[in-house]
């Protein structure tokens, strides 16, 4: 049961039974087109036999011929009726009139003429009401049930008013028509069955590229990040699909490569302070009352700092990534300029700040982070000057120091990335610094990038969308 389910929910089944039930609508309703066609054509063409025939027959009247002789010109298919103003029939072809009585039944009553025989195909006919009835006559013709395309007209002879009555038998239509149902019965749901079929085998070869790349993304797992899915060699949805879920893997084996290396840099980094706090313990008890414990006590505070502001910058890149909510208060990055150019450091820095305050919004310690890495990052490389530069939503930061190559202009932002030996951990950092930066910048919808400073070292330019008129 579960087996049948799941195969009626199968595309491919769904797709090849839509296309046999919309091909069956369709040919059902041109074949119902092509009937009544076929039944007007041929009833069009019957009505032409006998309009043929009554303009022959009247033509013969009006010039003087007898009715009999001129009923001689109607269409062999056809069957007329010449009939004068007593309601008798005067002439007749290819009926003909063998005397006796006819029985023509109308509204008013019952009339009797004479009886008419009928050649091949002929059948009821309407007739003029005799003197003193009213309505349309109709005679039955024994031996016949076939119905006729009839028209009729007043012919003034010498011989008084005649009415010419000329019809072609419809029989013909019915078994027209009758075949060509017989054959739409027999043919519909044929052509039905086999666009089904063919729905089926096109849809199952256009969806074998599907069932390969569920396959293959079924056996992907963590430790198989490497693995691709074929792709085809078309230009289709199924190939744009293949190429993008490559793409989609390679940006997940990435991820994966960084958040591994990731955990091992920053185990590895949070190891060495805590190592270095271990160290100077076991020494000192070692040494005992000899130990130096006051300058025990300053490298364990100092270790344990350095161990704090790593861990915060650790959460800080963490909350960048899960894309949490920041701040949306008004910040003047003018007072955080000046706050940081007053903390001792081993250059001075400077600060061109605008009279006015320069706000964006956002989360004022957040940004005064970004802010303590950037001059941090500056002073540390700088030889005697770093300058803090603040403009409406833009943050520059030069210094004078060795400078960043263009090729490593990007990497400086990865995290624990050191380029020279000048960056090394007895400097004082960490390589999350500018990693920092970029993250918090990104998360106010802000840019971090590095360009060439005019003092000759680097620039750090961060731009933070301004706040609003209302200040946020």
């Amino acid at each position: 049961m579960a087996d049948a389910g799941r195969l009626w929910r199968s595309v491919r089944v769904r797709i090849a039974l839509a296309a046999a039930v919309v091909s069956a609508v369709a040919l059902a309703g041109a074949g119902w087109l092509l009937i009544r066609s076929v039944e007007d054509t041929q009833l069009g063409r019957l009505r032409d036999v006998a309009e043929d025939s009554l303009d022959a027959v009247a033509a013969r009247l009006a010039a003087g011929a007898d009715p009999q002789v001129a009923a001689e010109a109607a269409h062999p298919t056809a069957a007329v009726l010449i009939v004068n103003e007593a309601g008798r029939v005067v002439g007749a072809g290819p009926v003909t009139v063998t005397g006796g009585q006819f029985t023509a039944e109308n509204p008013a009553g019952t009339t009797t003429g004479t009886v008419v025989s009928p050649g091949p195909g002929a059948g009821p006919l309407a007739l003029p009401l005799p003197p003193g009835g009213s309505g349309e006559v109709r005679i039955r013709v024994e031996g016949s049930d076939a119905a006729f395309e009839q028209v009729t007209r007043e012919v003034t002879t010498d011989r008084g008013e005649l009415t010419v009555i000329a019809g072609a038998p419809v029989d013909e239509v019915g078994r027209s028509v009758d075949a060509v149902r017989r054959g739409l019965l027999a043919g519909v749901p044929l052509v039905a069955l086999l666009v089904g079929a063919l729905s089926w085998v096109l849809v199952g070869r256009a969806l074998r590229p599907v069932e390969a790349i569920r396959s293959e993304v079924e056996a992907i797992s963590g430790s198989s990040m490497h693995r691709r899915v074929p792709e085809p060699p078309t230009d289709d949805e199924i190939g744009r699909l293949a190429r993008t879920m490559n793409a989609m893997l390679g940006r997940l084996q990435g991820a994966a490569v960084r958040q591994r290396q990731f955990v091992s840099d920053a185990s590895h980094e949070l190891r060495s302070p805590v190592a270095a706090i271990r160290t100077d313990v076991e020494v000192a008890l070692r040494e005992g009352p000899a130990a130096d414990w006051p300058a025990v006590g300053r490298a364990v505070l100092a270790e344990e700092d350095r161990l704090e502001r790593l861990l915060s910058d650790l959460l800080v890149l963490a909350a960048g990534e899960e894309g949490g909510p920041v701040g949306a208060a008004p910040v003047d990055l003018a007072a955080l300029a000046r706050a940081e150019a007053a903390r001792a450091r081993r250059v001075p820095v400077e600060v061109a700040a605008p009279a006015t305050a320069a706000r964006v919004a956002g989360s004022p310690d957040a940004l005064r982070r970004a802010l303590s890495h950037l001059v941090d990052n500056a002073a540390r490389h700088a030889r005697s000057r770093v300058v803090v530069t603040v403009a409406p939503g833009r943050l520059v930061v030069d210094d004078d120091g060795p400078g960043i190559a263009d090729d490593d202009r990007e990497r400086v932002f990865e995290r624990f990335t050191r380029l020279d030996d000048a960056r090394a951990r007895d400097q004082g950092g960490a390589g999350l610094g500018l990693a920092v930066v970029r993250s918090i910048a990104a998360r106010h919808g802000g840019t971090a990038r590095v360009d060439a400073s005019p003092l000759g070292g680097a620039r750090l330019v961060v731009e933070l969308p301004p706040a609003g008129a209302d200040g946020v």
